[in-house]
């Protein structure tokens, strides 16, 4: 038998180097099959969380407020147009309007930002607290895994709702 030769080009080390990383992530999957998975539908989740209702509705107020606010502006410029006020009248009274607009809809989006924060660390809170209670170590979002897993969904509801209930109670 003649000596052959081993020849390592690329796509022979690839092959190789992909054969190993796929045995050590094997070992550690073997080594990680302890870990109780929770899985969340944050959808489910936030359309149920009667403080993400309440903000939804706030913000379609404001952006109701807003809406008109633009109505109400462009109605007020197009009667002074109307009217033959002069170009520089025109032109100062569209900046000011606009000013008027811009500080409102910042104030919308900071008011968004604001609520947005809340009801994610709420949620968070919620989800960790129950995590705690089932002993589970990692959790998912539900969308993302399709076997395993224990749906941790309600009780995260039901806990969210209950902090709502006590803070309405103490109103």
């Amino acid at each position: 038998m003649k000596n052959k030769k081993l020849y390592l080009n690329k796509s022979n080390l690839v092959l190789l180097l992909s054969t190993a990383m796929a045995a050590s992530v094997g070992q550690v999957f073997a080594q990680a099959t302890h870990l109780n998975i929770g899985l969340v539908d944050r959808d489910k989740v936030v359309t149920s969380y009667p403080r993400a209702q309440q903000a939804a509705e706030e913000l379609k107020r404001q952006e109701n407020k807003v809406h008109k606010l633009i109505e109400d502006s462009n109605k007020q410029y197009e009667e002074s147009k109307a009217a033959h006020k002069p170009p520089a009248e025109l032109e100062g009274l569209q900046k000011r309007l606009q000013n008027e607009i811009d500080a409102e809809v910042k104030q919308v989006q900071a008011r968004a930002q604001v609520l947005e924060s809340q009801l994610e660390t709420e949620i968070d809170g919620a989800i960790k607290a129950e995590a705690a209670t089932k002993k589970v170590d990692t959790v998912l979002m539900k969308q993302a895994v399709l076997v395993g897993g224990t749906d941790l969904t309600e009780g995260v509801i039901k806990r969210l709702t209950s902090v709502a209930n006590a803070k309405a109670a103490t109103k």
